[in-house]
């Protein structure tokens, strides 16, 4: 107040709020504490406050600047839809536009809660972002039918997760290249909460990612890929085959849940194997996997048969474990042969 006197500045007491910050829970709602800012008592702010773009509650949670960044960024994609569609701009301008119009207004501010992948507490706001995302990537002007995955690597959206991932490592990075004696450098270097997340982006190596394998002599799938109409193979599967038969399927839920199940016949009962992927996977992923599980499950048999035989719906599954190039579903490509 004094230096504001001595300089002839005023506060606008309609425009100033005082806010408390701790991190241990609290029953109460309001605090004792009051502040005065000359003769005038400041009210403490019971939601959370705006500082510079971000939204800081009182735990510092950033739930509310979560929550508000992604309604911002749902309207945004909401208004960007009509130019986006089947007869509106090229791809390359669509992807342009989502994440100069649509990401940079969803994401600004995730480096200071992003804390890794399979952590409590950002898992949820990265799903909700992922899914977001999703709707980024339908909207380059695809077919609705078209598989995500190969949309999704075509479009160059990547994940949320990676996004997040690579924007606090670009954070720390622009921290650490600031000029020297900057107090902000020591911010990274800090033994708190946001200066060893940003040591550990730093650091942190990509291992949960699905490489793609530049192979210098393609392997041959030695197996015999046979497509056939609805009806014919029903016929088919209802033949007596030698060997071993098996069945699989891959599917996704609305719940964004996927998984895939392998069934086979050992006698008069049947066996199986059923697993969850978790979420933010596609069924092309589940129907992919399935039928490389399958193939695994023959070669782990005490007794391998001579001839196995395998049936499944998804015709693109088929299509991609005939091919090990590079693309999506190249994994399980790789592990089937």
């Amino acid at each position: 107040m004094e230096w504001a006197a001595g300089n002839g500045v005023a506060f606008d007491h309609g425009k100033t709020e005082a806010a408390l910050f701790w991190r241990k829970k609290r029953k109460e709602t309001e605090t004792e504490a009051k502040v005065k800012v000359g003769d005038k008592e400041i009210p403490f702010n019971k939601e959370a406050t705006r500082w510079l773009g971000v939204w800081l509650d009182s735990q510092l949670t950033l739930k509310e600047h979560h929550a508000t960044r992604l309604k911002s960024g749902r309207n945004a994609m909401t208004r960007l839809h009509r130019l986006t569609g089947k007869m509106g701009l090229f791809p390359m301008n669509c992807r342009r536009i989502m994440t100069a119009c649509v990401q940079s207004v969803t994401m600004f501010g995730a480096e200071l809660w992003w804390k890794g992948g399979n952590v409590r507490g950002t898992t949820g706001r990265a799903e909700e972002l992922q899914l977001l995302v999703n709707q980024q990537v339908r909207a380059t002007g695809a077919f609705r039918t078209t598989n995500l995955g190969a949309l999704s690597m075509e479009s160059g959206l990547r994940p949320a997760s990676n996004q997040l991932e690579n924007r606090q490592r670009r954070f720390g990075a622009q921290l650490l290249s600031l000029p020297q004696g900057s107090a902000a450098q020591d911010v990274v270097r800090a033994q708190t909460t946001i200066g060893k997340r940003l040591s550990t982006a730093l650091e942190r190596r990509w291992l949960a990612m699905e490489e793609t394998v530049l192979l210098e002599d393609p392997e041959s799938f030695n197996a015999e890929l046979i497509q056939e109409e609805q009806e014919e193979a029903k016929k088919e599967a209802e033949k007596e085959r030698p060997g071993l038969v098996m069945f699989t399927d891959g599917s996704r839920l609305e719940s964004e849940a996927a998984g895939y199940a392998v069934a086979w016949k050992n006698g008069q009962t049947w066996e199986g194997i059923k697993t969850h992927m978790g979420y933010n996977q596609e069924a092309y992923d589940a129907e992919c996997v399935a039928l490389a599980r399958a193939l695994e499950t023959v070669t782990k048999r005490v007794l391998t048969p001579n001839h196995v035989t395998i049936f499944t719906d998804a015709q693109v599954a088929i299509k991609r474990m005939s091919s090990d190039e590079p693309g999506p579903g190249q994994k399980y490509a790789l592990e089937a042969r």
